[in-house]
């Protein structure tokens, strides 16, 4: 049953725009089985998804759109909170709540309770973002002088003042803080890494103070058999899915690794199902082993998706690699929840230590740990082709703990590190024809830039050359005109024209 709520979700990107941020605030909105006001961009500007937003539809009280093209820049950030307010500023909330990513919810929260303060804002950081995925904040100054002076002016005495070399994510975590009754963190290290990174000491026990955890929240199954997906799966082999996109540290090489280093008795039994905008990079970065067991797909709606998570044998998802920039991973991947929803096994391959590390998972594999991996993929195709179970060898099944990470210490005769030494070899043999193979692609995707460059080098010095010929041809009409025949000849050509 629907419960009444005096609440406002501010959600810059909301279904049916299609954004992983969009669907997690709905998500929110199932799960908590309360009516809401939402507040969002127009979503005319990208792709949608119109029945997850029908879906969420019956929690919805009023739905405010404001008209305003999809953007990132700051003076879309402005624009999308003084149109807020002006949708806004004559109606009351008990509770408004804010999700960033993206930065323009917490600006028109922000703005919502300035004007407002008997309201409880509840802001949600999704991820971090001074300390965002390579340790350093890639946004710019804003360099507003009028909003810089509009804030301070509401800042209280004891704190300090935003400046022009503040960047936009750190004014936005700042004010946050500041006027936020209650922030939100989805996991215990990321608000760990934000706190300790966060500029100011004099914040951080105020900040823990006011803050709590809540993790990406899984729906009700009832969600999962709303769409009914005619995606077909060979029943013969063992099916693995991966659904969305790589970038930076987060890669699927680990889980390449393992396929192409799987026991050669199974190498023909397993098929690889990705879905995913980025068909083309996945193409140049699977090897040719993998590629030929893997079929690409585009990306799908929110609500197929769910449908398709129980159409599987296993469903992977893996950690961003954090361990260059933090002492603790502060991400965790939002499909880890969608997939925990689902009737299907779970492969993680996780960092140590990390959110997702913690939790029990039926499978789980170390991040570039090699031997982890495949002993964890040689048993999955064990259990889901009923066999018994084989090791790979009795020192490496000695090796692995309860989660099949390799733990050195239990290392008891001098055969363990022959075994092991065997093995590093083989792995280093392999990875080298990886690294090799890897490059080919590199050097084939320079070659195909440097023909497009050439080609737009040839195209620009065809338009230069028209260009010139354009010009050339201007100078001699302009010469035509200015002499005499042209004058003389002026009554003659107007009695033509009127022939004409």
């Amino acid at each position: 049953m629907q419960k009444e709520n005096n609440e406002l979700i501010i959600s810059y990107s909301f279904p049916p725009s299609v954004s992983a941020a969009g669907n997690a605030m709905a998500k929110k909105i199932l799960k908590n089985n309360q009516k809401v006001d939402v507040i969002y961009c127009n979503p005319n500007s990208g792709k949608r998804d119109d029945d997850f937003s029908n879906a969420v539809n019956k929690y919805i009280t009023k739905r405010y759109e404001v008209d305003i093209p999809f953007s990132t820049e700051w003076e879309n950030i402005r624009r999308f909170a003084r149109e807020g307010m002006n949708v806004l500023s004559s109606k009351s909330y008990n509770k408004i709540y804010s999700m960033c990513y993206f930065q323009h919810s917490h600006f028109l929260a922000l703005e919502y309770k300035l004007t407002h303060p008997d309201t409880l804002w509840y802001a949600e950081f999704s991820d971090p973002l001074t300390a965002g995925i390579n340790g350093k904040d890639n946004t710019f100054a804003i360099s507003d002088g009028q909003y810089i002076e509009q804030v301070n002016k509401i800042i209280p005495e004891n704190y300090p003042k935003i400046t022009s070399k503040d960047t936009l994510n750190f004014i936005c975590e700042y004010l946050t803080y500041l006027f936020a009754d209650t922030i939100i963190f989805t996991n215990e290290n990321q608000r760990k890494v934000m706190i300790d990174n966060f500029a100011y000491d004099e914040l951080k026990e105020e900040i823990y103070n006011k803050s709590s955890i809540c993790e990406h929240v899984t729906i009700d199954k009832e969600y999962y058999n709303i769409i009914k997906s005619n995606y077909e799966v060979d029943s013969e082999k063992v099916n693995f899915a991966y659904f969305g996109a790589i970038y930076g540290k987060r890669t699927l090489e680990n889980y390449v690794n393992g396929f192409d280093l799987l026991n050669d008795n199974f190498k023909d039994k397993y098929h690889l199902h990705i879905f995913t905008e980025q068909i083309t990079h996945f193409e140049q970065l699977l090897s040719q082993n993998v590629i030929e067991n893997t079929t690409l797909n585009p990306e799908i709606n929110y609500l197929e998706f769910l449908n398709l998570c129980n159409k599987f044998d296993v469903l992977l998802v893996n950690d961003t690699i954090t361990k260059e920039v933090y002492s603790i991973n502060p991400f965790l991947p939002s499909k880890l929840s969608d997939y925990e929803g689902s009737n299907t096994d779970i492969w993680a391959i996780c960092e140590k230590n990390s959110t997702m590390d913690n939790k029990q998972i039926k499978y789980k594999s170390r991040a570039n740990d090699i031997p982890s991996i495949k002993n964890t993929l040689n048993r999955i195709m064990e259990d889901k082709l009923s066999l018994k179970h084989q090791p790979i060898n009795k020192t490496y099944e000695r090796l692995f703990n309860n989660n099949y990470y390799t733990d050195l210490s239990k290392i008891e005769k001098n055969e363990d590190l022959k075994v092991i030494l065997d093995d590093e070899n083989n792995t280093t043999e392999y990875l080298e024809n990886r690294i090799l193979e890897l490059s080919v692609k590199i050097d084939e995707l320079i070659q195909v830039a440097q023909e497009e460059f050439r080609k737009d080098s040839h195209y620009e010095n065809e338009i230069n050359k028209l260009n010139e010929y354009i010009n050339q041809i201007k100078k001699e009409n302009e010469t035509i005109k200015s002499s005499n025949s042209w004058k003389i000849t002026k009554p003659l050509r107007y009695i033509t024209n009127k022939l004409k």
